[in-house]
């Protein structure tokens, strides 16, 4: 009867941790998933003319406003920032246009409301 070799010992072992290593990875990508499945149940109704800002927000970016939004319009969520000093809210125009809103920056509504 012949020993189990040291190497078919490690090779196990790398087996089972490759599987935890696309376990882990695989959960971390369905959590990612719902949160921004979460963020797009979400909508904005601009309640008083609000600057809308170029690019993705991050860090609270307030340089760069691409137009300002009118009173009344509402708009669908497509991500939610939460960064240190802030949260943006990542939007896109009927136009075709996207930018961010800055939360207290403007008067924003946000439905269903933010925690």
């Amino acid at each position: 009867m012949q020993k189990p070799s040291i190497r078919s010992g490690v090779r196990g072992v790398a087996f089972i941790a490759s599987g935890v290593f696309v376990f882990l990875g695989a959960t971390v990508l369905v959590l990612w998933a719902n949160d921004v499945r979460q963020d797009r149940t979400h909508s904005v109704t601009v309640e008083r003319a609000t600057p809308l800002f170029a690019g993705e927000g991050k860090n609270c970016d307030t340089r760069q406003s691409s137009t300002t939004v009118q009173q009344g319009i509402v708009l669908q969520v497509r991500r939610i920032r939460y960064w240190k000093d802030c949260a943006t809210l990542d939007v896109d125009l009927p136009d075709g246009h996207s930018g961010h809103f800055v939360l207290g920056v403007g008067n924003l509504n946000v439905q269903p409301p933010l925690p």
